[in-house]
């Protein structure tokens, strides 16, 4: 895995070279050196969730556009969400 600036990476995929397998991590969201990603137990935990058909649709293509499962996706998207959360979080601690 090879850290790589976000300018950099963008010039790579315009001119069309693969950069998928060289510089992400397919367990995680995150560019460069991979974090495990885990269950608060260290095991997977089965739940249900009611998505509107729209939504889902959305969620389709964006799995398609990735190549990747509409699973992924969503793992991939709430990740993204619970590190901008902490990120927010962790910002107004240090304002106060």
């Amino acid at each position: 895995m090879n850290n790589i600036s976000i300018k950099k990476l963008e010039e790579k995929i315009e001119a069309g070279e693969e950069v998928v397998d060289r510089y992400f991590d397919s367990t995680t969201t995150r560019v460069g050196t991979p974090r495990k990603m885990t269950s608060r137990r260290g095991q997977d935990i089965i739940t249900n969730l009611e998505i509107p058909s729209p939504m889902l649709n959305e969620l389709d293509e964006m799995a398609t556009e990735l190549n990747i499962s509409r699973q992924a996706v969503i793992k991939m998207m709430l990740r993204r969400a619970l590190d901008e959360h902490y990120l927010a979080k962790n910002q107004i601690k240090s304002e106060i």
